[in-house]
Protein backbone atom coordinates (compact mmCIF):
# COMPACT_ATOMS: atom_id res chain seq x y z
CA UNK A 1 0.00 0.00 0.00
CA UNK A 2 1.38 3.54 -0.98
CA UNK A 3 2.48 5.78 1.78
CA UNK A 4 2.74 9.47 -0.04
CA UNK A 5 3.36 11.47 2.55
CA UNK A 6 6.92 11.47 2.94
CA UNK A 7 9.26 14.49 4.48
CA UNK A 8 12.00 13.33 3.56
CA UNK A 9 11.04 12.91 -0.22
CA UNK A 10 9.60 16.61 0.18
CA UNK A 11 12.40 18.25 1.67
CA UNK A 12 15.86 16.82 0.67
CA UNK A 13 16.55 19.09 -1.99
CA UNK A 14 20.09 19.98 -1.25
CA UNK A 15 22.42 18.88 1.14
CA UNK A 16 21.60 21.36 3.67
CA UNK A 17 17.65 20.76 3.30
CA UNK A 18 17.68 16.97 3.59
CA UNK A 19 19.55 17.29 7.17
CA UNK A 20 16.88 19.51 8.02
CA UNK A 21 14.34 17.23 6.81
CA UNK A 22 15.78 14.21 8.41
CA UNK A 23 15.93 16.39 11.78
CA UNK A 24 12.05 17.08 11.19
CA UNK A 25 11.65 13.09 10.56
CA UNK A 26 13.08 12.40 13.70
CA UNK A 27 11.43 14.92 15.83
CA UNK A 28 8.15 13.91 14.38
CA UNK A 29 8.90 9.74 15.24
CA UNK A 30 10.21 10.77 18.72
CA UNK A 31 7.27 13.15 19.36
CA UNK A 32 4.60 10.58 17.90
CA UNK A 33 5.85 7.81 19.87
CA UNK A 34 5.73 9.59 23.12
CA UNK A 35 2.26 11.05 22.19
CA UNK A 36 1.03 7.28 21.50
CA UNK A 37 2.74 5.54 24.73
CA UNK A 38 0.68 8.20 26.65
CA UNK A 39 -2.46 7.60 25.30
CA UNK A 40 -2.52 3.87 25.63
CA UNK A 41 -4.10 4.11 28.83
CA UNK A 42 -6.98 5.14 27.21
CA UNK A 43 -8.29 8.48 28.93
CA UNK A 44 -10.56 10.27 26.09
CA UNK A 45 -10.72 13.97 26.87
CA UNK A 46 -10.19 17.34 25.35
CA UNK A 47 -6.87 18.05 26.47
CA UNK A 48 -4.23 17.10 23.82
CA UNK A 49 -1.16 15.10 24.48
CA UNK A 50 2.00 17.30 25.01
CA UNK A 51 4.16 15.79 22.83
CA UNK A 52 1.55 15.05 19.47
CA UNK A 53 0.77 19.22 20.41
CA UNK A 54 4.48 20.01 19.47
CA UNK A 55 3.58 18.51 15.93
CA UNK A 56 0.80 20.84 15.40
CA UNK A 57 1.53 23.69 12.71
CA UNK A 58 -0.11 27.04 14.37
CA UNK A 59 0.93 30.61 13.57
CA UNK A 60 -0.86 34.05 14.40
CA UNK A 61 -2.33 33.29 10.31
CA UNK A 62 -3.94 30.15 11.67
CA UNK A 63 -3.83 26.22 11.71
CA UNK A 64 -2.76 24.39 9.16
CA UNK A 65 -3.99 21.23 9.19
CA UNK A 66 -0.76 18.66 7.79
CA UNK A 67 -0.14 16.42 5.75
CA UNK A 68 3.17 16.16 5.38
CA UNK A 69 4.50 13.67 8.10
CA UNK A 70 5.31 10.10 7.68
CA UNK A 71 2.57 7.85 8.14
CA UNK A 72 2.48 5.10 11.07
CA UNK A 73 4.05 1.99 9.53
CA UNK A 74 2.00 0.09 12.26
CA UNK A 75 -1.48 1.54 13.33
CA UNK A 76 -3.99 0.40 15.95
CA UNK A 77 -7.80 1.95 15.73
CA UNK A 78 -10.70 1.01 17.92
CA UNK A 79 -13.67 2.58 16.87
CA UNK A 80 -16.98 2.55 18.23
CA UNK A 81 -20.25 3.58 15.96
CA UNK A 82 -23.52 4.04 17.19
CA UNK A 83 -26.62 4.84 15.21
CA UNK A 84 -29.80 6.16 17.19
CA UNK A 85 -32.64 5.11 14.50
CA UNK A 86 -35.49 6.23 13.75
CA UNK A 87 -37.14 4.74 10.07
CA UNK A 88 -39.16 2.16 7.94
CA UNK A 89 -37.02 -0.30 6.88
CA UNK A 90 -37.57 -3.25 4.49
CA UNK A 91 -35.93 -6.94 4.74
CA UNK A 92 -36.17 -8.99 1.30
CA UNK A 93 -35.06 -12.67 1.51
CA UNK A 94 -35.73 -15.11 -1.20
CA UNK A 95 -39.01 -16.08 0.20
CA UNK A 96 -40.56 -13.57 1.60
CA UNK A 97 -40.71 -9.00 2.53
CA UNK A 98 -40.63 -8.29 6.04
CA UNK A 99 -41.49 -4.62 6.58
CA UNK A 100 -40.87 -3.32 10.02
CA UNK A 101 -40.79 0.16 12.00
CA UNK A 102 -37.20 0.12 13.43
CA UNK A 103 -36.38 2.96 16.59
CA UNK A 104 -33.54 2.49 19.00
CA UNK A 105 -29.75 2.57 19.46
CA UNK A 106 -27.54 0.38 17.55
CA UNK A 107 -23.97 0.02 18.17
CA UNK A 108 -20.70 -1.64 17.18
CA UNK A 109 -17.60 -1.82 18.47
CA UNK A 110 -14.36 -3.22 16.28
CA UNK A 111 -10.41 -2.98 16.48
CA UNK A 112 -8.18 -2.77 13.17
CA UNK A 113 -5.18 -3.30 13.36
CA UNK A 114 -2.42 -2.84 10.31
CA UNK A 115 1.34 -3.83 9.98
CA UNK A 116 3.41 -6.13 8.40
CA UNK A 117 1.55 -6.63 5.60
CA UNK A 118 -1.67 -7.44 6.69
CA UNK A 119 -4.76 -6.27 8.30
CA UNK A 120 -7.06 -7.34 11.12
CA UNK A 121 -10.42 -6.58 11.85
CA UNK A 122 -12.08 -7.94 15.38
CA UNK A 123 -15.76 -7.18 16.24
CA UNK A 124 -15.86 -6.67 19.45
CA UNK A 125 -19.62 -5.66 20.45
CA UNK A 126 -22.82 -5.33 17.88
CA UNK A 127 -25.72 -4.65 20.04
CA UNK A 128 -29.15 -2.79 19.99
CA UNK A 129 -31.34 -1.00 22.46
CA UNK A 130 -34.65 0.14 22.20
CA UNK A 131 -36.07 3.06 23.23
CA UNK A 132 -37.15 3.55 26.82
CA UNK A 133 -41.31 3.50 27.18
CA UNK A 134 -42.74 6.37 28.37
CA UNK A 135 -43.47 6.13 31.74
CA UNK A 136 -41.55 3.12 32.08
CA UNK A 137 -39.49 2.74 35.47
CA UNK A 138 -36.14 4.76 34.50
CA UNK A 139 -34.26 2.58 37.08
CA UNK A 140 -35.03 -0.72 34.87
CA UNK A 141 -33.82 0.48 31.07
CA UNK A 142 -34.35 -1.74 28.23
CA UNK A 143 -31.77 -4.85 27.81
CA UNK A 144 -28.98 -4.32 25.05
CA UNK A 145 -29.82 -7.21 22.42
CA UNK A 146 -26.74 -8.78 21.01
CA UNK A 147 -26.94 -8.36 17.18
CA UNK A 148 -23.57 -10.37 16.44
CA UNK A 149 -21.30 -11.95 18.97
CA UNK A 150 -17.60 -11.35 19.27
CA UNK A 151 -15.45 -12.43 16.51
CA UNK A 152 -11.85 -13.68 16.26
CA UNK A 153 -9.70 -11.38 14.12
CA UNK A 154 -9.89 -11.71 10.33
CA UNK A 155 -6.98 -11.10 9.20
CA UNK A 156 -6.56 -10.43 5.41
CA UNK A 157 -2.68 -9.98 3.34
CA UNK A 158 -1.99 -8.22 0.19
CA UNK A 159 -0.98 -10.23 -2.81
CA UNK A 160 0.39 -8.26 -5.47
CA UNK A 161 -2.80 -5.28 -5.82
CA UNK A 162 -5.12 -8.01 -4.27
CA UNK A 163 -5.85 -8.09 -0.46
CA UNK A 164 -6.69 -12.15 0.44
CA UNK A 165 -7.60 -13.72 3.83
CA UNK A 166 -4.57 -15.28 5.15
CA UNK A 167 -6.27 -18.19 6.49
CA UNK A 168 -8.37 -20.58 5.00
CA UNK A 169 -11.27 -20.56 7.11
CA UNK A 170 -14.76 -19.90 5.35
CA UNK A 171 -16.19 -16.90 7.51
CA UNK A 172 -12.45 -14.97 6.19
CA UNK A 173 -12.79 -16.33 2.42
CA UNK A 174 -16.37 -15.18 2.09
CA UNK A 175 -15.86 -12.08 3.80
CA UNK A 176 -13.00 -11.24 1.66
CA UNK A 177 -14.61 -12.12 -1.70
CA UNK A 178 -17.05 -9.32 -1.19
CA UNK A 179 -14.77 -6.28 0.45
CA UNK A 180 -11.17 -7.62 -1.54
CA UNK A 181 -12.38 -4.99 -4.26
CA UNK A 182 -12.65 -1.94 -1.83
CA UNK A 183 -10.12 -2.92 0.83
CA UNK A 184 -7.98 0.59 0.28
CA UNK A 185 -11.46 2.02 1.06
CA UNK A 186 -11.71 0.30 3.79
CA UNK A 187 -8.44 1.32 5.29
CA UNK A 188 -8.96 5.19 4.51
CA UNK A 189 -12.60 5.17 6.11
CA UNK A 190 -11.06 2.82 9.56
CA UNK A 191 -8.28 5.47 9.77
CA UNK A 192 -5.34 2.86 8.66
CA UNK A 193 -4.77 4.89 5.77
CA UNK A 194 -4.57 8.34 5.45
CA UNK A 195 -7.23 10.56 3.26
CA UNK A 196 -5.53 11.01 -0.14
CA UNK A 197 -7.66 14.44 -0.47
CA UNK A 198 -7.06 16.70 2.43
CA UNK A 199 -6.68 20.60 3.31
CA UNK A 200 -4.38 22.15 0.79
CA UNK A 201 -1.80 25.14 2.13
CA UNK A 202 -4.45 27.23 3.62
CA UNK A 203 -4.35 27.63 7.39
CA UNK A 204 -7.54 28.06 9.29
CA UNK A 205 -8.94 30.57 11.86
CA UNK A 206 -12.32 29.73 13.70
CA UNK A 207 -14.99 30.79 12.09
CA UNK A 208 -13.66 30.29 8.61
CA UNK A 209 -15.65 27.94 5.97
CA UNK A 210 -14.79 25.23 3.82
CA UNK A 211 -16.92 23.86 0.96
CA UNK A 212 -16.13 20.37 0.15
CA UNK A 213 -17.84 18.91 -3.45
CA UNK A 214 -16.56 17.77 -6.35
CA UNK A 215 -13.18 16.24 -6.62
CA UNK A 216 -12.54 17.05 -3.02
CA UNK A 217 -15.65 15.18 -1.47
CA UNK A 218 -13.44 12.04 -0.85
CA UNK A 219 -11.67 14.61 1.82
CA UNK A 220 -14.77 13.10 4.27
CA UNK A 221 -16.23 10.66 2.30
CA UNK A 222 -14.47 8.16 0.49
CA UNK A 223 -15.67 5.87 -2.52
CA UNK A 224 -17.82 6.46 -5.23
CA UNK A 225 -19.41 9.73 -3.50
CA UNK A 226 -21.37 13.23 -5.21
CA UNK A 227 -22.50 15.81 -2.91
CA UNK A 228 -22.19 19.13 -1.71
CA UNK A 229 -21.01 19.71 1.98
CA UNK A 230 -19.42 22.84 4.05
CA UNK A 231 -17.17 22.79 6.84
CA UNK A 232 -16.78 25.35 9.17
CA UNK A 233 -13.93 25.48 12.14
CA UNK A 234 -15.52 26.13 15.65
CA UNK A 235 -12.62 24.95 18.20
CA UNK A 236 -9.38 22.80 18.23
CA UNK A 237 -9.96 19.91 20.64
CA UNK A 238 -8.48 16.35 21.41
CA UNK A 239 -9.83 12.53 21.04
CA UNK A 240 -7.86 10.62 23.14
CA UNK A 241 -5.26 12.84 23.21
CA UNK A 242 -4.80 13.65 19.75
CA UNK A 243 -4.68 17.33 18.53
CA UNK A 244 -8.05 17.84 16.31
CA UNK A 245 -10.15 20.46 14.53
CA UNK A 246 -13.18 20.60 15.52
CA UNK A 247 -15.81 21.22 12.24
CA UNK A 248 -19.48 21.53 11.87
CA UNK A 249 -21.09 20.29 8.85
CA UNK A 250 -24.14 20.54 6.79
CA UNK A 251 -25.06 19.53 3.25
CA UNK A 252 -25.80 16.73 1.00
CA UNK A 253 -24.18 13.48 -0.34
CA UNK A 254 -25.13 10.09 -2.23
CA UNK A 255 -22.70 7.08 -2.05
CA UNK A 256 -23.32 3.46 -3.84
CA UNK A 257 -21.60 0.65 -2.50
CA UNK A 258 -20.40 1.98 0.82
CA UNK A 259 -18.48 -1.14 2.41
CA UNK A 260 -17.50 -2.22 5.89
CA UNK A 261 -15.85 -4.78 7.74
CA UNK A 262 -18.78 -6.66 8.36
CA UNK A 263 -18.99 -7.38 4.43
CA UNK A 264 -22.30 -5.52 4.21
CA UNK A 265 -22.13 -2.93 0.77
CA UNK A 266 -24.78 0.08 1.25
CA UNK A 267 -26.10 2.22 -1.76
CA UNK A 268 -27.00 5.86 0.49
CA UNK A 269 -28.50 8.85 0.24
CA UNK A 270 -27.91 11.58 3.40
CA UNK A 271 -28.58 14.63 4.42
CA UNK A 272 -26.67 15.75 7.22
CA UNK A 273 -28.99 18.58 9.52
CA UNK A 274 -26.15 19.69 11.85
CA UNK A 275 -23.48 17.74 13.07
CA UNK A 276 -19.36 18.31 13.83
CA UNK A 277 -16.08 16.14 13.08
CA UNK A 278 -12.91 16.08 14.51
CA UNK A 279 -10.26 16.35 12.10
CA UNK A 280 -6.59 15.78 12.90
CA UNK A 281 -4.28 18.46 12.59
CA UNK A 282 -1.87 15.58 12.31
CA UNK A 283 -2.52 13.33 9.29
CA UNK A 284 -5.23 13.11 7.00
CA UNK A 285 -8.02 11.88 9.24
CA UNK A 286 -11.18 11.79 10.77
CA UNK A 287 -11.17 10.89 14.35
CA UNK A 288 -14.78 11.58 15.57
CA UNK A 289 -18.34 12.33 14.03
CA UNK A 290 -21.45 13.25 15.64
CA UNK A 291 -24.34 13.86 12.91
CA UNK A 292 -28.04 14.15 12.14
CA UNK A 293 -28.89 13.01 9.36
CA UNK A 294 -31.90 11.99 7.31
CA UNK A 295 -31.12 8.61 5.18
CA UNK A 296 -32.48 7.17 2.05
CA UNK A 297 -30.16 3.49 2.36
CA UNK A 298 -30.17 -0.10 0.48
CA UNK A 299 -27.65 -2.64 1.34
CA UNK A 300 -27.03 -6.23 1.04
CA UNK A 301 -23.73 -8.62 1.25
CA UNK A 302 -22.25 -11.90 2.00
CA UNK A 303 -25.84 -13.83 0.44
CA UNK A 304 -27.96 -12.67 3.39
CA UNK A 305 -31.27 -10.56 3.59
CA UNK A 306 -31.34 -7.02 1.32
CA UNK A 307 -32.42 -4.29 3.56
CA UNK A 308 -33.67 -0.72 2.79
CA UNK A 309 -35.14 1.98 4.64
CA UNK A 310 -35.95 5.60 5.00
CA UNK A 311 -35.47 7.63 7.92
CA UNK A 312 -33.27 9.81 10.70
CA UNK A 313 -30.50 8.60 12.12
CA UNK A 314 -28.27 10.16 14.53
CA UNK A 315 -24.60 8.87 13.80
CA UNK A 316 -22.32 9.32 16.84
CA UNK A 317 -18.32 8.01 16.23
CA UNK A 318 -14.97 7.88 17.97
CA UNK A 319 -11.55 6.10 16.90
CA UNK A 320 -9.18 5.51 19.37
CA UNK A 321 -6.33 6.03 17.21
CA UNK A 322 -2.95 4.99 17.87
CA UNK A 323 0.33 4.54 15.46
CA UNK A 324 4.07 3.76 15.56
CA UNK A 325 6.38 5.65 12.94
CA UNK A 326 9.47 3.07 12.22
Amino acid sequence: MKRPYSILAILCLSATSCDQAKKMASDAKAAIQSGIAKNATGTSDAKPDAELQKLVDETPEGILFRKDLPFPSQVEVITTRSHEISSREFETSAIDVKKQTVKGTETLTTQCEWGNGQVSYTRIEHHFVEPMVKGADPSKPPVPKQISPPSKPCVFIKSGSVWKPASRDFRTASLAQTISPVFEQLLVENGLAPRALWFGKRRFKVGDQLPVSGDSLPMLVAGKAKGSLTLTFEAIEAVHGHPCGVFSITGDYNRKQAPNFEGTLTDEEVTIRSGKVWLSMIYPLILKEQLDTIQSYKSGGQGGLAKSGQGSVEISVTRKWTGKVP
